[in-house]
Parts: C-alpha cells; structure tokens; sequence
C-alpha cells in the first residue's frame, strides 16, 4: 500500500513521546510492506534526517512559522502553522491515502480539492479538554491564556474538520467513546506505537527511583515539582533522579535545593534507556487522564517496579502491573514498601503477556493496515 503520513514534527530522533509514537509507527507500517510518503514539519531546531528514508520511499519537509501574527485566527495556532500550501499540492499528485497524525496536521483534512480522498485521522488526545488542563497546569499568565483561547479554538476545529475523516484513530477505550458520541465517522481504538518488541527489565534492585518524560511540558513539571516537594522532601534517604529534555530554570532550581535528587537534563536516547533500566522503581505521575503515557509504556517494558496514579493509567489496561498511588502519603508509602523487594521473572512473565495483548505493535500495525484498506474501499466506492 502506497500511504502519506503527515506527521506535526519531524520524527527523528525520537526524543519525546509524540515524535516516538509517530517514529514506531513508520517503522511498524513499513515491516507491514506499506510505501510511505512522509511530511513531516521543521522548526524547534529539529533537522532533516537521513534515518527516515530506511522507512520512507519519500520524505518532505516544510517550514512552520511560529509568529506571533499567526495568532491572529480563528484557526487554532497549532493547526493553522502547520497548513502549508505545499503539503496540500504534493497530496493532490496521486490517490493515496493520507494518514494524519494529529489534529496539528488536519488543516487541509476538509479542503475541497480532497474530497473523496480516503482520509484517516489519528488523535494524541481530546486536544481541547487537554489544552484546557494545561492553562490549569501553567503558572505563567501568559501560557495560560494562550492555553484557554487554544482550547477554545480547538474545540471549534474539532468539530468543523472530524467529520470530513473516514476514519478516526483514538489511542485510548475513553476517547474512543468519546469521538464516537460526537461523531459518526468510524472511530478505532488502536493503541500507540512504542519502541520494545518485548519486556527486558533486569532482575534484582537498583539503587534510585526515576520520573522521567518531557519536563518542557507543563504536566510533566508540574508532577517532578509535586514529587520533589511533597513526596521525596519527606524520603531523604531515597534518591529521586529526574530526566528529561528541557527544563525550565524553576525545575532545575527546585532539583538544586533538594539534596537527594538529581537532574539529567536532554539525555541521548542510549543514555536514557540505561537510566530506565537501571532504576530500582519508576514513579508515573500525570495530572491529566489524556492519551497514554509513553514513559509508562517505556517503565514497564525496559524497567523494574512501577507506581503510577490514576491520572497516569487512564485510558489503559495496565493497572495490574503497577502499584497505584494518587495521594502523596499513598506515594511515599508505595515507594518505602518497594524499596528492598527485588523484581522478578514472575512479574516479567506477567508483564509480557498483558503488554502483546494490547502494545504489540505487529498486531496493531496490521490493524492500522486494515483500517486504510477500509478507508480506501469505501473512497473508491464514493467515486462510483
């Protein structure tokens, strides 16, 4: 199958949850047989990658103005600076069908020129609900205005461009119910793409607990800022170690004054995986039930003992594999609790056959597969 992906960023390397969820797919669709057209968008410093073309027959590139004056629309401001005129022309030069990855990537999704093109849209998350639960998370004034027009503006993109999709792609049970009560375009629940093809957690201890994600991202701040204060100030003799890319200077100042913990800051992907495996408990701390969480995916598949909260859960099948903790007592009491227990066989062998049940990404991949062969009948059949 001859396929475009438009992906919101370029996918490579993949550093962070939404560009690896992306990258695996390529990579998951491509040992499938399907010939991919990506197009991916360049800003943020992220270059050009050569690594692509292993996965991709084609690889375009187009460039995302971030002005200001793009806030002066109607349009949310992460759709409209990815609608760019040459993506629109290089879809029109063949039938193929368009995967887009994320209502980022949408803005040409109801243009006439594409009508009757077989059109299926993945969804990261209820992007208004999400963007609404960053302007709560924010401390800054601004972003949180920024954040409250943006949900706004999304919650009128959503329902102007959902329904010009045959399909739509929900990574969680929740949102699919969601996007099926509020639209009647077909809806999928098809889990996200990850980078393990098994569980490998080492057997026995380690000698730290780890948070680690996105720390640029104001949910994931907000939870390392909430472990610091109120869970490990009351643990000094556990050792906290926070990893991940772009911290702002309130973190990293908040890690400084804290004597037993410790910032890896924008570790390489090598670097990364050995804090994972090395890890005697992944602590899982969200403050918004959206999408699923990568770094869950990444504790369980590559790490030992995992405690998450609700918040971190929703939407999965994973609750049996974690000890659940929401109150920060419940968190500190979890973690005193683990401290000295070894990981085991038994608890890989359990992870391994709930993890292929719902995260294999062959099965998933062919399921995405059958999804666009779908798309594509009932395309060729409109045309009819």
């Amino acid at each position: 199958m001859r396929l475009h992906v438009v992906s919101f960023d370029i996918p490579w390397p993949a550093n962070y949850g939404g560009v690896m969820a992306v990258f695996h797919q390529l990579r998951a669709l491509h040992q499938m047989g399907a010939q991919i057209i990506l197009h991916c968008f360049q800003y943020g410093g992220r270059t050009q990658q050569a690594t692509l073309e292993a996965y991709c027959a084609e690889v375009h590139y187009y460039p995302r103005s971030r002005s200001v004056w793009q806030q002066l629309s109607t349009e949310p401001f992460i759709v409209r600076t990815r609608k760019h005129p040459a993506l629109l022309q290089r879809l029109l030069e063949d039938s193929a069908p368009i995967l887009f990855e994320g209502l980022h990537t949408a803005g040409w999704l109801s243009h006439p020129a594409l009508q009757g093109r077989r059109k299926v849209l993945r969804m990261h998350n209820i992007e208004w609900q999400y963007y609404t639960r960053l302007a709560h998370s924010t401390t800054s004034l601004w972003q949180r205005l920024y954040f409250w027009i943006e949900s706004r503006r999304l919650k009128h993109a959503e329902r102007r461009l959902l329904p010009f999709a045959d399909h739509i792609l929900a990574l969680s049970p929740d949102e699919q119910g969601y996007f099926a009560r509020h639209y009647s375009t077909c809806v999928h629940y098809v889990p996200v793409f990850h980078p393990y093809d098994q569980v490998s957690g080492l057997l026995g201890r380690g000698d730290y607990v780890l948070f680690h994600g996105k720390l640029s991202v104001p949910d994931n701040e907000r939870a390392a800022l909430w472990l610091l204060q109120e869970v490990f100030a009351y643990l000094p003799e556990v050792r906290l170690v926070v990893a991940g890319m772009a911290p702002s200077e309130r973190l990293r100042a908040a890690i400084f004054r804290q004597p037993n913990a410790t910032l890896v800051a924008d570790p390489d992907e090598v670097h990364m995986d050995a804090l994972i495996q090395q890890a005697h408990v992944h602590v899982v701390a969200s403050f918004q039930p959206s999408g699923v969480k990568l770094k869950l995916l990444s504790a369980l598949f590559r790490g030992r003992h995992c405690i998450a909260n609700h918040y971190a859960l929703a939407g999965t099948e994973l609750h049996a594999l974690c000890r659940v903790a929401d109150s920060a007592q419940e968190m500190r009491q979890a973690i005193q609790a683990i401290l000295d227990v070894p990981f085991t066989e038994v608890e890989i062998a359990q992870r391994q056959r709930l993890l292929a049940e719902h995260y294999s990404n062959r099965a998933n991949a062919r399921r995405l597969m059958d999804i666009l062969a779908e798309a594509d009948e009932l395309s060729i059949a409109t045309q009819v």
